[in-house]
């Protein structure tokens, strides 16, 4: 192997488990934060909760508006140079989460980690950047599959410290998190020299180069819908537990369970279809997914008991938990390489709208049926699933068009 495959393939592998690190660390305090905002004044149930909802949701919302504009900084300024400053404002920003004594300190500091919130595009970007252009889905899927990690360990682990360690000292821990993600991309991350890439210097366009990229409007709706979807399951899930029969006793756990294992099935099927999209058309992979995904979603409708329900679980990882990958892959695959990170903001700002909304929809649609939400995920993965055939029968239809889509 090359020195310069040798310095790829150890960037990539920094970049992965630097992504791991910071999102387990955020998961870290996840699981404590209502509990956290009554240790720090608000005693009604009702209030706390509501405090609670705003300090989760407030981060990924302020990070989902400034997603474009840190990428366009990492394609101006180096990807490193502000990986370096995120990481920096994140060890300082969680060690301050846990001195506070208000719970509006706390907004404050949430609102904070959000404005520096732009590491997952930057993520996805540094990633594909070092990998060949055939490589991307490979090199995306593995990143995503670090966040999907995280996402499953972060929140139970989080939860053992704050019993063991205390709330604050989570906190801390949280941040040590990042530090040790700072320190293997100080030490070991080698940014490429910017002058020598192909296309960097002709494609300086910033957002006007983005927003200037054909499909962009239909990849960011897709990115919308789908992350939609994936995160419209988890308000409504410990009361549909309670619904199969699960003891409230256990009600806790089994949610964790499920969350769990269908994180763990999504990151190994955004790994698979990260690797399958080197050799095979990413969009008829995310199409394969979209239309496998809807009667699975549709049948946890339909589960008479948690057994079923977790398997059910299981096989929707699987069919449908690497879309997400495969959107990526293709808008890295659109997009021209000097504003490929801004175009990654761009992606990841409609992923996480998506994200954002899906929470306050389902609960709106709990009120008039509380399987119902599985019913709209099925219907949105099928219409989405018509739209891109309908797109792909148009492509064909066009003089000299491929025989295939792309």
């Amino acid at each position: 192997m090359s020195a310069d495959a040798t310095t790829q393939r150890r960037n990539q592998l920094v970049t992965v488990v630097m992504v791991f690190a910071v999102f387990t660390g955020f998961a870290f305090v996840l699981p404590f934060l209502p509990l956290f905002v009554r240790e720090l004044g608000v005693e009604e149930p009702e209030r706390a909760a509501l405090w609670a909802g705003v300090l989760i949701g407030v981060s990924p919302l302020v990070a989902g508006l400034l997603a474009p504009v840190w990428g366009q900084l990492a394609d101006r300024y180096g990807h490193k140079a502000v990986a370096v400053k995120a990481l920096v404002a994140y060890v300082v920003l969680l060690a301050l989460c846990g001195t506070v004594t208000r719970v509006e300190q706390l907004l404050a500091l949430r609102v904070g980690i959000g404005l520096f919130g732009g590491l997952g595009p930057l993520g996805l970007a540094m990633a594909a950047r070092q990998a060949r252009r055939e490589d991307t889905g490979r090199a995306v899927g593995m990143v995503q599959a670090a966040q999907i990690l995280a996402a499953a360990v972060g929140p139970f682990a989080g939860g053992v410290l704050a019993d063991v360690i205390g709330m604050r000292r989570t906190f801390v821990a949280a941040a040590l998190l990042c530090v040790v993600a700072l320190v293997l991309l100080l030490a070991l991350y080698r940014e490429p020299d910017r002058a020598d890439e192909p296309g960097i210097s002709a494609t300086r366009g910033g957002f006007g180069t983005v927003v200037g990229i054909p499909g962009l409007v239909s990849v960011l709706a897709v990115l919308f819908v789908v992350n939609f979807v994936g995160r419209s399951f988890t308000p409504i899930l410990p009361l549909h537990l309670q619904d199969l029969g699960v003891p409230t006793s256990r009600l806790a756990s089994a949610t964790g369970v499920l969350i769990s294992v269908y994180s763990v099935m999504a990151a190994v099927s955004a790994t698979m279809l990260g690797r399958a999209s080197r050799t095979r058309s990413p969009r008829i992979l995310l199409l394969a997914t979209l239309v496998g995904g809807a009667p699975v979603v549709m049948a946890m409708a339909l589960a008479p008991s948690y057994r079923v329900f977790l398997g059910l679980a299981v096989l929707g990882g699987l069919v449908s938990g690497g879309s997400l990958t495969l959107c990526y892959t293709i808008g890295g695959l659109m997009a021209p390489e000097g504003v490929r990170t801004t175009a990654f903001g761009f992606f990841s700002a409609a992923a996480l709208f998506g994200g954002a909304v899906a929470p306050t929809v389902a609960g709106l649609v709990a009120h008039v049926s509380l399987r119902g939400i599985y019913w709209v995920d099925g219907a949105l993965f099928l219409v989405l699933s018509a739209v891109l055939v309908a797109r792909s029968a148009l492509r064909l239809a066009e003089p000299g068009a491929p025989t295939a889509p792309p």
